[in-house]
């Protein structure tokens, strides 16, 4: 439960780190002009790689830094965002959050540094923008350890405090205090409590006025939601906010979140991820970076389709039906790296199967042509399904698609392996291929689905390219 108080700090909260960044700045400029006051005093016992300070009037001056102000109070509350600093606001994680605001600085500082370098900044001194990831460091931490004492403080006083009725049974009573009491910080009290099957529209009207109740959290069983809407009437009529508390499913893997449908709520359970910011990158990714690799591609595409013509006869390009999201069927491309009738000779060929289960690879397929191993060597031969990415059927990185008679032969939990895009690449690709097992090949992708982010796709690509520059592509 998250009160509306958070909301609250958390808006204030974003513009004191965002002046916090720009008087760390402050700090680090005059810090660094503090240093070259005693430079010259003590360079004598500085080591040679110590480099020089020179004073501010002779170098940098403020109106050269003046640029960084907006981009420190900018970059500071992204990147204290992009680790998660602004999601655990209910100080239970001191050692994470000091963990989250040490990680953003470094980052934005090394940002900075960067920029600075790529743009020839020559006026800014790179000490200054060290000092201002320390001190920023510093304040933050500094101002979290104010605020927690200033709460712990403020939110003992009655005043201050947020009544709660808690409505329950006997076995909901206790899970239900705990996961209350975990707020008591931001004033949450649990003011009394009654017990769903001995209440009466009568006794909790009275409890409600009488004992000056902010809320009313309803924490029943499945069985119980029947019975609590004559309670959340009563609620509406008195303008007392009303909680209740789902525990009705337990999922292993899905994430729950509640959504309206034509104004009804209903709760969703999603197997994937729900960064919608970030699959919407991916996306607009996939579709820019295929059409920009077909393009800077294509002289290469024109020399490996006049080989493998002239080496075999058939098609340049060979079409496959393959399984892409949730099951749905499309037309996979990619450039013919076996002979012509290779198709018919593969019930022939499963004996040497080197895979269990339902995928099928030889390490010396006879099938192959000569052209076909060396643009299998290097993932050539995937090239064309570029085109599917930028079609939208595929991802650059993913599960990699699968036939439909093996679709047809997976087990209940190898299905989850179609809830996301497939891909050209992905885990199984860079972390041993055709030489792990099945099961294993399964595992990854399922761990891939799991835990997705764009930080892991870009692994994987940096990853894949050297893969094929090693030729491990076999």
């Amino acid at each position: 439960m998250v009160h509306e108080r958070q909301y609250i700090f958390l808006r204030l909260n974003l513009l004191i780190d965002m002046m916090l960044a720009m008087l760390a700045l402050v700090a680090a400029y005059y810090t660094r002009s503090l240093l070259a006051y005693f430079y010259y005093d003590f360079m004598t016992v500085l080591p040679a790689w110590f480099p020089e300070i020179i004073p501010y009037e002779k170098s940098h001056i403020l109106r050269e830094y003046l640029w960084l102000f907006p981009s420190c109070a900018l970059l500071w509350p992204m990147a204290l965002n992009r680790w998660g600093y602004y999601d655990l606001y209910d100080f239970r994680n001191a050692g994470i959050r000091r963990w989250a605001v040490i990680k953003a600085s470094a980052f934005c500082g090394i940002f900075l540094v960067t920029a600075i370098f790529v743009f020839k900044q020559q006026f800014i001194a790179r000490i200054v923008i060290i000092g201002t990831a320390l001190w920023a460091t510093g304040l933050l931490i500094l101002k979290d350890k104010i605020l927690r004492a200033i709460f712990v403080v403020l939110h003992k006083k009655p005043e201050y405090s947020h009544n709660i009725l808690l409505v329950t049974e006997a076995n909901e009573n206790q899970k239900a205090k705990e996961l209350v009491g975990q707020y008591k910080e931001w004033g949450l009290r649990i003011n009394n409590e009654l017990d769903i099957n001995s209440i009466n529209s009568k006794n909790f009207t009275d409890n409600i006025t009488q004992s000056q109740v902010d809320e009313v959290i309803f924490a029943v069983k499945p069985d119980s939601l029947s019975g609590l809407p004559e309670f959340i009437n009563i609620c509406e009529q008195l303008g007392i906010k009303a909680r209740i508390l789902l525990d009705i499913y337990k999922p292993v893997i899905s994430a729950i979140n509640t959504e309206y449908l034509f104004g009804i709520p209903m709760l969703t359970l999603n197997p994937t991820t729900r960064n919608f910011g970030a699959l919407t990158f991916k996306v607009f990714f996939d579709r820019v970076a295929s059409l920009f690799l077909l393009l800077i591609l294509s002289p290469l595409f024109i020399v490996i389709i006049l080989a493998i013509k002239s080496s075999s006869k058939g098609h340049v390009i060979y079409k496959q039906l393959r399984c892409g999201i949730n099951g749905k069927q499309f037309t996979l491309y990619k450039f013919r790296s076996m002979f012509a009738d290779a198709a018919n000779e593969k019930p022939i060929l499963q004996v040497n199967n080197e895979m269990n289960g339902w995928a099928f690879k030889i390490k010396n397929d006879p099938r192959i042509t000569t052209v076909g191993k060396f643009i299998r060597r290097f993932s050539i031969d995937e090239l064309p399904q570029l085109w599917n990415v930028f079609k939208g059927d595929m991802s650059l990185v993913g599960p990699r698609p699968s036939l439909p008679e093996e679709v047809n032969k997976f087990k209940l939990w190898e299905r989850r392996r179609l809830s996301m895009k497939p891909g050209m690449t992905g885990l199984w690709q860079v972390s041993g291929r055709n030489k792990i097992p099945n099961d294993q090949w399964v595992a990854y992708d399922l761990n891939y689905i799991d835990n997705w982010s764009l930080t892991s796709d870009i692994k994987i690509i940096s990853k894949t390219l050297l893969v094929i520059i090693r030729g491990e592509g076999m």
